[in-house]
């Protein structure tokens, strides 16, 4: 067995795979776990990784780069391909309210996040990966550090802070979307639940009821 010990050195490319493959089996399963209805889904790659990176042996860089980039790739295509049967349709119907609802979200923590970062002395390097992992966007991460790559005399530690940054926010911007959940789980059910005259009084004369049982009954999510 000491052939597998030794794979990082002999074999790096062969070992990187070996490792990504067994970080995707470990989050899948980690991943598959609920609590009340609630799982991790595909972020338990992410925690699995966060462990066998921490405990395992160093791969190769120019692999895992190779792995990222296609990864990112694969996964903005995939993301493309589900949304883009309905993309128009959502537009038509609520198309500018949820657009200028994500651009004031993306603006308060673009603003938030440097500000935060100069009051607490964090390097900017990693407050890129800080904001990404606490909005859970992927591609800003990828954009983040392509973008830091192509300045001059840039010190290779820093170009690593912000995929660091990314894994140690992530966890708890996970962590606050469950809750989140969790808590109009419960809020939802009682808000649909009151009489007609008090819904009108609290909320605005549109559809909420009808946004209410949609999200309560969304297959996937508490079920």
């Amino acid at each position: 067995m000491s052939w597998l010990f030794e794979l990082h050195k002999t074999q790096p490319v062969a070992h990187t795979i070996g490792a990504l493959a067994l970080v995707c089996v470990l989050g899948m399963a980690l991943g598959s776990l609920k609590f009340r209805g609630i799982g991790l889904g595909t972020a338990g790659v992410l925690f699995a990784g966060i462990l066998v990176g921490h405990f395992g042996n160093p791969v190769d860089q120019h692999t895992l780069h190779f792995v990222k980039e296609f990864g990112l790739l694969l996964f903005v295509f995939t993301i493309g391909l589900q949304l883009g049967p309905g993309f128009f349709a959502a537009l038509k119907d609520q198309g500018l309210k949820l657009n200028l609802l994500a651009a004031t979200i993306v603006t308060l923590g673009a603003i938030g996040a440097p500000l935060i970062g100069v009051l607490a002395g964090f390097d900017m390097a990693a407050v890129l990966g800080i904001y990404s992992g606490a909005v859970t966007n992927t591609p800003s991460l990828g954009a983040a550090s392509q973008t830091l790559s192509t300045l001059s005399n840039i010190d290779p530690d820093r170009l690593a802070l912000p995929a660091l940054g990314y894994a140690v926010a992530y966890p708890g911007a996970i962590i606050g979307i469950i809750g989140t959940l969790l808590l109009l789980k419960q809020v939802f059910p009682y808000f649909s639940k009151l009489p007609l005259a008090s819904r009108l009084q609290t909320a605005p004369a549109t559809s909420h009821a009808n946004y209410l049982r949609s999200f309560s009954e969304c297959p996937g999510i508490f079920h």
